[in-house]
């Protein structure tokens, strides 16, 4: 799971390094797919191969003419890059990613449970703190009291076992 936040340098070349704790989120793979947020926030969303299969088998449970799909896998799919992380941990963004998120110099890698975002580090302290106004909102404090609760209900009625950060199961 990828979790926490970490800034990190870009370089004239437009290589960054992935944080240590997201290339262990990886599971040793080296392939990394990357595309501009669905959301229109300006930052770039990815993960490794296990992302992009949970996005295939998403994906394919839309029927296969829908608008929906179309738009999903134009975006997601057609519209990522596939970059090989090298043994030092660092890929190479292309321009359109760089250009897309308005990387310059320094860059935030966030965690996003399943995913990851890179962000400008202006952009990212400004999302960052609409999302803390956000979670403070009595609606948001309520709908995760009640995800919260469904979950124990699950796990004590013997539902599927949760995994934890570190892998293991709760």
């Amino acid at each position: 799971m990828f979790v926490s936040t970490y800034e990190s340098a870009i370089d004239a070349k437009g290589r960054v390094s992935i944080p240590a704790p997201f290339r262990a989120a990886l599971g040793g793979g080296n392939r990394i797919f990357l595309w501009s947020a669905l959301d229109g926030s300006g930052c770039l969303e990815g993960g490794g191969e296990a992302l992009m299969a949970m996005y295939r088998a998403t994906l394919t449970r839309l029927a296969p003419h829908s608008p929906a799909r179309k738009a999903l896998v134009t975006r997601i799919i057609a519209g990522s890059a596939d970059l090989k992380m090298d043994d030092t941990g660092r890929i190479k963004l292309t321009e359109e990613l760089i250009k897309a998120a308005g990387l310059d110099g320094r860059v935030k890698f966030a965690g996003n449970m399943d995913s990851f975002q890179i962000w400008n580090p202006d952009r990212h302290a400004e999302h960052f703190d609409a999302m803390a106004a956000e979670a403070a909102k009595e609606d948001t404090l309520e709908a995760l009291g009640q995800a919260y609760s469904e979950v124990l209900m699950q796990q004590a009625n013997g539902g599927a076992a949760l995994k934890l950060v570190d892998g293991g199961e709760g």
